[in-house]
C-alpha cells in the first residue's frame, strides 16, 4: 500500500510530463548548426503546440540569438487570428527557417502555422515531431506538409532526420549522409507528376474539337498550350479529367465549381485562366493579361442611302452656307452694277446670282463693267465655290461606296439613353456594377440581363446584336477575326471599360507550381507567341465549326428613286414655291 501510494504521484503527473521531455533541444540545435552552415538566415518563427516546456524554448530562442545572430517569432497558438491583410511576409523576406513542436497533423497550432506563412512556402521548415509517436504519425506530418505546400521541409523524430518529395507520388526517407544538403533546390525534373484539371469550352483559352482524321478529342487554346508546354518542359503529365465527354460547340465553363474543387484541394491548378479566385479557396498565377474589359457592342444606326445628300457637311456646316448665301445676297445687292437683260426685282437677282456662285455656276446675266471692288468680290466667291462643290463632290462619292452609320455607343450615358441591353454572366454582374458610375448604378442595372455562361456565348456565336457582351481585350481579339473580311462589322470594342482584370490559372494556395510557372509564363511573354497561337486557334475554331467568318460585302447598287429621296423631295418643294410664286403673279396681274 504504501508503494502505490508513492506511485500514484508520479503516474499522476506522468501525461504532463512526457510530452515536456519529447522533444530533444540538443538535437533540434545541432541541425539548426548544420543548417546555418550551409545557408544563412536572420529569421526564426517558433510555433509550438502544448506542453512544450517554456524554459527550453526561452534557452532554444537566446542560442538563436546569441550563437546565429536570428531575431525569433513565437506563435503558441493562443494569439488571436492573423490579420488576412497583414501577413508574416510584410514583416519578414524570404531568408527564415521555422521550426514548429508539435505531436500530431491534428493540433491547432498548423492552422496558426498555415496562415502565419502565407507568401512563405519557400522558406525553409523544421518540424520536430514528438518521439512517443510512432511511423503512422511521421506519415501523417508529410501529408499534411504536402496538403499545405510546403516543399522545403524536415522532419526530426527520434534524433532522425527526414524529408520528402511528391514526385511522382508522395514519399518520405531518411537523410543518412551527415554531409549531403538538408534543404536541397526544388528539381526542375517533376519525375512524371500528374497534374489533373478538367477541360471545358472557354473560347479563346480552352475548346475543345475532334480530329476529322481520327476521331481523338483535342484540345486547343493559349489557355491549354501554355499549360501543356510547361508541363512537358518540366517532365510532368497533363490528365484531363473529363476526357471523352460530349461538349457542344455553345457550352462554356463552370469556373465556380473549378474553383470550388482547388479550395477543397482536389485540383493542383485549372488550365482555364480566369480574372480572379476567392482568398480562401486559392490563388492566381503569375498574369498571364492585364487586359482592359469593355463592352462589345452591335454596330447600329445605319443611315439611309436618301440622306447620303446631307452627309458631307455637318449640319453646323449647312447653317453656315445658309447664312452665306444671304451675306453674299446682300453683298452682291449694294455691289452688282448694271445687268443687261435684267427682270425682276434687284433682289431676286442677286438672291439667284449668290447661289450660282456658291454652286460654281455662271451668273445668271452678263455684267458690263463691274467695278474692282465686284471683281475681287466675284473672285472670292469663284474660289468659294469651286473648293465647296469640290468638296461636296468628292465627300458624296466616297460615301456611296460605303455603308454609313451614325453615333456609336461609347459612354454610360450613351448605353442608357439607347437602352442598349448587356448579357452578362450571374457571378460576373456585382463586378461589372462596382465599375459603373455610382450616379448612374441604377439605370445600368435596369439594362443588365444576367444568364448562365453557355447562354451567353451562345448568344455571341449567334451575333445576337440584342445585346451587348462585357468582354476583354484578348477575347475580342480573337471574335474579330471572324469579321476581318466583312464589309460592315457587326460588333464593335466600345470604351465603355469595366476595369483591367489580372487574367492567370487559379491554382492551390501557395503552389508548388506557382514560382516556376512564373519564370515560363515570362519567358513566353517575352518571345511573342501569344499572337501566333491566336491565329493558329482561330483556324482550328473555324474548322470545328465555334467561329465563322462574315461576309457581308455590299455589292454594286444602282441610284435608285429611294436613294435619290431627298432630291425628289428638294425638287417638289420647289415646284411647290414655283406654283405659290406663279398663282401671285397671276393674280396680281390679272388685278
Amino acid at each position: 500500500m504504501g508503494l502505490a501510494r508513492l506511485l500514484l504521484p508520479l503516474l499522476a503527473a506522468w501525461p504532463q510530463q512526457q510530452p515536456w521531455e519529447s522533444h530533444n533541444f540538443s538535437f533540434v540545435q545541432s541541425i539548426l548548426e548544420r543548417a546555418a552552415g550551409q545557408q544563412r538566415w536572420t529569421n526564426t518563427p517558433i510555433f509550438l503546440s502544448r506542453h512544450v516546456q517554456q524554459e527550453r524554448v526561452n534557452h532554444l530562442i537566446n542560442w538563436l540569438h546569441s550563437n546565429l545572430s536570428s531575431a525569433s517569432y513565437v506563435f503558441d497558438g493562443t494569439q488571436e487570428q492573423p490579420d488576412t491583410y497583414n501577413p508574416l511576409r510584410n514583416h519578414i523576406k524570404n531568408d527564415a527557417l521555422s521550426l514548429l513542436f508539435c505531436h500530431s497533423s491534428e493540433e491547432l497550432i498548423w492552422g496558426q502555422l498555415d496562415e502565419r506563412l502565407r507568401k512563405l512556402r519557400q522558406t525553409r521548415l523544421i518540424v520536430c515531431l514528438a518521439a512517443q509517436r510512432g511511423e503512422p504519425a511521421l506519415r501523417d506530418i508529410f501529408a499534411k506538409l504536402w496538403s499545405l505546400q510546403f516543399m522545403h521541409a524536415l522532419v526530426l523524430h527520434r534524433q532522425r532526420v527526414y524529408a520528402y518529395t511528391p514526385y511522382p507520388t508522395l514519399s518520405y526517407y531518411r537523410l543518412r549522409s551527415e554531409f549531403a544538403s538538408l534543404f536541397p533546390a526544388l528539381p526542375h525534373d517533376l519525375r512524371n507528376y500528374v497534374v489533373s484539371t478538367p477541360a471545358e469550352n472557354d473560347l479563346p483559352r480552352v475548346f475543345l474539337l475532334r480530329d476529322p482524321r481520327t476521331g481523338a478529342q483535342l484540345i486547343r487554346g493559349f489557355g491549354y498550350r501554355i499549360l501543356a508546354e510547361f508541363l512537358r518542359r518540366h517532365n510532368a503529365r497533363l490528365h484531363v479529367s473529363n476526357a471523352g465527354q460530349a461538349l457542344p460547340l455553345g457550352s462554356s465553363v463552370n469556373m465556380s465549381r473549378i474553383t470550388r474543387l482547388i479550395g477543397e484541394q482536389q485540383l493542383d491548378i485549372s488550365m482555364h485562366p480566369y480574372v480572379g479566385i476567392d482568398r480562401n479557396l486559392g490563388i492566381l498565377s503569375y498574369p498571364l493579361h492585364i487586359a482592359q474589359n469593355c463592352l462589345i457592342v452591335p454596330v447600329r444606326n445605319e443611315i439611309p442611302r436618301f440622306m447620303y445628300l446631307l452627309r458631307p457637311f455637318h449640319w453646323s456646316s449647312w447653317l453656315l452656307l445658309l447664312f452665306a448665301v444671304l451675306y453674299i445676297t446682300l453683298a452682291l445687292y449694294w455691289l452688282s452694277p448694271a445687268v443687261s437683260g435684267r427682270r425682276g426685282p434687284r433682289a431676286m437677282h442677286s438672291l439667284l446670282e449668290a447661289i450660282c456662285q456658291l454652286l460654281f455656276l455662271s451668273t445668271p446675266g452678263r455684267i458690263y463693267a463691274p467695278s474692282v471692288r465686284y471683281f475681287l468680290v466675284a473672285l472670292q466667291l469663284s474660289v468659294l465655290g469651286f473648293f465647296v462643290t469640290n468638296w461636296y463632290g468628292n465627300q458624296l462619292s466616297s460615301f456611296l461606296t460605303a455603308t454609313l452609320v451614325g453615333e456609336q455607343v461609347d459612354t454610360f450615358e450613351q448605353l442608357i439613353a439607347q437602352q442598349q441591353r448587356i448579357l452578362t454572366k450571374h457571378h460576373e454582374v456585382p463586378m461589372l456594377l462596382q465599375q459603373v458610375p455610382p450616379h448612374l448604378v441604377e439605370q445600368v442595372a435596369r439594362l443588365v440581363v444576367s444568364v448562365e455562361a453557355g447562354e451567353q456565348v451562345r448568344a455571341l456565336l449567334s451575333f445576337n446584336v440584342s445585346y451587348s457582351y462585357p468582354f476583354t481585350v484578348e477575347r475580342w481579339e480573337f471574335f474579330a477575326l471572324q469579321q476581318q473580311y466583312a464589309m460592315k462589322p457587326i460588333y464593335r470594342y466600345s470604351s465603355v471599360c469595366l476595369g483591367a482584370p489580372v487574367i492567370g490559372y487559379p491554382m492551390r494556395t501557395d503552389s508548388h507550381l506557382e514560382s516556376p510557372l512564373k519564370h515560363f509564363i515570362m519567358r513566353i511573354q517575352s518571345i511573342g507567341l501569344f499572337q501566333h497561337w491566336v491565329v493558329s486557334d482561330f483556324n482550328d475554331a473555324l474548322k470545328a465549326g465555334y467561329v465563322h467568318l462574315i461576309d457581308n460585302s455590299i455589292g454594286f447598287k444602282a441610284l435608285d428613286l429611294d436613294t435619290l429621296r431627298l432630291g425628289w423631295y428638294v425638287l417638289l418643294c420647289g415646284w411647290l414655291l414655283a406654283a405659290v410664286v406663279f398663282a401671285c403673279e397671276h393674280r396680281t396681274t390679272c388685278h
